[in-house]
Parts: structure tokens; C-alpha cells; sequence
């Protein structure tokens, strides 16, 4: 199990370490947008179970595999100053990844919070928790699958148990992280009373 989970936060580390190098100041290609749309995402969808659940739900699937995919996309605005153009292009493909959700009124208000939070907290816990969420959604899947091909129930379980205590590891990491979760739910909390829809 603690294999298991070294694997993981080195996995989680490597992917921070490499998603850094993609979205680093001064790259091409449009990646600030890329990394802009990517959050936007992630923003529009955990919106959407706050609006829900009046709460950001920190032991559900989607929202850990969100918070991860969020923490990944901000990443390059560590050290980003407002007069940047990765800054810029990374609050237009805000606007793109929330369906509008973010507007142009609030991208910049946002894309100040989301960069506080990048540049003020050690965020790699809950990447790493996304890593593990993903990987036992995607045993869930495959889960599915082989029940569907095989009738054998002894495989039928086995898959399920390691889907369940891959999903229950990410759950843990997220619970133990208090300090970047409530850094982070803090964050969220303030943009999502901006956005007010």
C-alpha cells in the first residue's frame, strides 16, 4: 500500500514537474490558453456540484480528479505578473473552459485568486490525489467491462477491491492535506461567490 502510494506522489511529482515545464513563462504554442481552458474546465465543473451540494465535496471522484486537473492548469501562473501575456492568455482561455462562466469582467479577479493560490501553496497533494482518483475511476471502468466479458465473479471482485481501495487512498490523501484543501476551497469559495450565477 505505502508503495502504492510513493508510486503515485512520484508519478504526481513528475507530471507537476514536466505540466511546469510545458506551461512555463515565455512558451509557445498557446499553452497559458491550453492551461487557461483546462481550469476554466475543472472551475465549471466544481461550480456546478458547489451550486449542488452548497459544499465542495472533497471525497467525491469528480471532484478530486477536478481539484487536480485545476491545480495542474494554474501551475504556470507561479511567478506571473498581470501585465504578462501568458497571464492574459491564460484568463482568455478561462473565459473558453468555463463556457463563459468566467467572464471578461471577473477573468482578471479570478486569474489573481488562481495565481495567489498557485504561487502561496504547495499544491502537489492534491495532483497527487488526482493521480490515484483517476486511476480508480478508470479500474472502475474497466471493472465494468470485464463484468460485462467474463462471468467469473472471483475476477468480478478482485477488480472491484482494487477500485475501491485505490479510490479510498485518494480520498485519504485529500482528507490528510488539510492545509492545501482548505487553502485551495477557500480560493474556489471566494471566485465562486464572484461568478454568482
Amino acid at each position: 500500500m505505502k508503495k502504492f502510494f510513493g508510486l503515485a506522489v512520484c508519478f504526481a511529482v513528475c507530471l507537476m514537474t514536466s505540466s511546469c515545464g510545458i506551461l512555463g513563462v515565455g512558451t509557445k504554442n498557446g499553452s497559458a490558453s491550453v492551461s487557461g481552458q483546462a481550469s476554466g474546465a475543472a472551475l465549471k465543473s466544481l461550480y456546478s456540484q458547489y451550486q449542488t451540494d452548497g459544499q465542495i465535496d472533497v471525497t467525491n471522484l469528480s471532484n478530486i480528479i477536478m481539484l487536480a486537473q485545476l491545480t495542474n492548469g494554474i501551475q504556470g501562473l507561479k511567478g506571473v505578473d498581470d501585465k504578462s501575456e501568458f497571464y492574459n492568455d491564460f484568463a482568455k482561455g478561462l473565459i473558453l473552459g468555463s463556457d463563459h462562466l468566467v467572464t471578461k469582467n471577473t477573468a482578471s479577479t479570478v486569474t489573481n485568486t488562481l495565481q495567489t493560490l498557485a504561487s502561496g501553496t504547495d499544491l502537489s497533494t492534491i495532483a497527487a490525489a488526482g493521480v490515484l482518483a483517476k486511476a480508480g475511476a478508470e479500474e472502475t471502468g474497466q471493472q465494468a467491462t470485464q463484468t460485462a466479458k467474463q462471468t467469473v465473479q472471483e475476477t468480478t471482485t478482485q477488480v472491484k477491491t482494487a477500485a475501491q481501495e485505490t479510490v479510498s487512498e485518494a480520498v485519504e490523501m485529500i482528507e490528510d492535506a488539510s492545509d492545501e484543501v482548505s487553502s485551495t476551497i477557500s480560493s474556489l469559495t471566494s471566485i465562486f461567490g464572484l461568478l454568482g450565477k
